[in-house]
């Protein structure tokens, strides 16, 4: 059943597969009906502008509500100095009491004592001046520039600190001062602070530098009651009085009104950036789902599973069995891919191979 030795293989060869060749103009007709006939939402520059505005949006997002940093920033410091105002009032209120009576009572000296109120004084006139005007402090817009209501309780006229029910502002001690404003009164008790100060305070070369947490002489705590004349001495001198009576006043109380306004002012900034960026968000969700993924990436997939039915309902009708071998190959070779092609001309190679070591095998065995 062998052949002669060292004749060819008689192994058909594979045919050929000669390619047919359309003109240019055929080509652009074709390319240009087919780019007439694509839907909209197939084309490459709806995706890449869809792509951009989801980028866009996206950017805008993050960047749009950081515009309110700068505020939340300015609202924080402006909110603590206002309430370090109180602080100082209170502070300055007991330390000139303690200044006056100089009973023993006290862990400071006097002249640590009018150390220490000559710095509060000094910190309260910046703290006042920062929270109103800005500037400094860390505060770079003060509150005059941006709170009507705080301008109506620190330049206005009245007293509504003390209630809508009130019916007169008249402060003792201090007539005229009720009912001009905040400022004035809180003006007027830096004044009268600095007054008693020079009064009633040691010489400024006599003040320590350092005053902060230091014990006054443990002699001082062998009397036990305070002179009278200086008990009586708070009560006379209009300045005291007035400086007494701010520890709880219309001074504190007016300070504690401007911080709950601006306390509404922080929670109205927290909630205007909270509600943008939900919002902003939503918008980003909705064109995301609905105009990216709906409109065009869901269509898109519909779209090419329709054309895969289609193309195989048209492989299906094709009369392919009448087809002559060389067009049943050319219709066959529209379907494969390139790595199909390489595959099948390895797989012609290694058959031609085999093939012929085949007929070599039998032809040597004849011969013997």
């Amino acid at each position: 059943g062998g052949g002669l030795p060292g004749a060819p293989s008689m192994i058909p060869e594979a045919p050929k597969i000669v390619g047919r060749v359309i003109s240019e103009e055929v080509e652009a007709a074709l390319c240009k009906s087919v780019r007439h006939r694509r839907s909209w939402y197939t084309s490459t520059m709806v995706y890449v502008t869809a792509l951009s505005i989801i980028l866009v949006l996206g950017i805008f997002c993050f960047l749009y509500p950081t515009r309110k940093v700068g505020d939340l920033v300015n609202i924080a410091a402006t909110l603590n100095h206002a309430s370090r105002r109180n602080y100082l009032v209170r502070t300055l209120s007991y330390l000139t009491r303690e200044m006056v009576l100089n009973d023993g009572f006290s862990r400071r000296t006097k002249p640590q004592t009018t150390a220490a109120i000559q710095f509060m004084v000094e910190e309260l006139k910046k703290s006042d001046e920062a929270v109103r005007v800005g500037g400094s402090l860390g505060i770079s817009v003060g509150a005059d520039d941006h709170n009507e209501e705080h301008n109506a309780v620190m330049y206005g006229s009245g007293c509504s600190w003390r209630g809508p029910n009130t019916t007169t502002c008249d402060i003792d001690g201090m007539p005229g001062l009720g009912g001009k404003g905040l400022y004035t009164i809180t003006s007027t008790f830096v004044d009268s602070v600095r007054t008693v100060l020079t009064l009633y305070g040691t010489a400024e070369d006599d003040r320590p530098k350092t005053w902060v947490g230091e014990p006054g002489d443990g002699d001082s705590y062998n009397y036990v009651s305070p002179p009278q004349e200086r008990l009586n001495l708070m009560l006379s001198d209009r300045n005291l009085a007035f400086i007494q009576d701010s520890f709880d006043g219309d001074l504190v109380q007016g300070l504690t009104q401007v911080v709950g306004l601006l306390q509404g002012e922080t929670r109205n900034i927290l909630s205007t950036a909270l509600n943008e960026n939900q919002t902003l968000f939503s918008v980003h969700v909705v064109v995301v789902i609905v105009f990216f993924y709906f409109l065009l990436f869901r269509r898109t997939v519909q779209l090419a599973c329709t054309e895969v039915l289609r193309a195989r309902d048209f492989c299906i009708k094709m009369p392919i069995y009448i087809l002559e071998a060389d067009d049943m190959e050319i219709f066959l070779d529209y379907f494969r891919t390139d790595e199909d092609r390489e595959n099948n001309e390895k797989d012609e190679q290694d058959m031609i191979l085999a093939g012929g070591g085949a007929g070599t095998s039998v032809d040597l065995k004849s011969t013997m």
